[in-house]
């Protein structure tokens, strides 16, 4: 698990360089947020979080769990899974608006899914799961 990155992965890579191309700036792993979130865009207020489905147990496809040293890994899921309610539910409460970018969106369509996330940040939605 030392070798798994949290930071700069390719998907977290995709997402910064099209809201860049797109005119959208952005603060990295915005320290003062709950969560600390992959992108922040101060100007809407939209919290940006890219997800790996493995870590996130998204139900995917890409979600399977382990077979050995299953109690290690059904801990590890069900607290990360505990902690993404917890701070969707603090990053509501600061009134952030939050898009949740999922690894297999990606994946399964990159332009539409990214074209989906340009729209939200512009629009005045609270939500999106993409």
């Amino acid at each position: 698990m030392q070798a798994v990155h949290s930071k700069n992965t390719t998907p977290e890579m995709l997402v910064r360089r099209t809201l860049w191309a797109a005119g959208l700036r952005y603060r990295l792993h915005c320290r003062n947020l709950p969560g600390t979130p992959d992108l922040f865009i101060l100007k809407f207020g939209v919290a940006v979080l890219v997800n790996g489905c493995f870590w996130h147990q998204h139900g995917c496809r890409f979600t399977s769990r382990p077979k050995s040293n299953s109690d290690f890994w059904n801990n590890k899921f069900d607290a990360n899974v505990a902690r993404d309610v917890k701070v969707l539910r603090k990053l509501s409460l600061q009134d952030c608006r939050v898009a949740i970018v999922w690894e297999c969106s990606l994946k399964r369509n990159e332009e539409r899914s990214l074209e989906r996330l340009v729209d939200f940040i512009r629009s005045d939605e609270e939500f999106v799961e993409i």
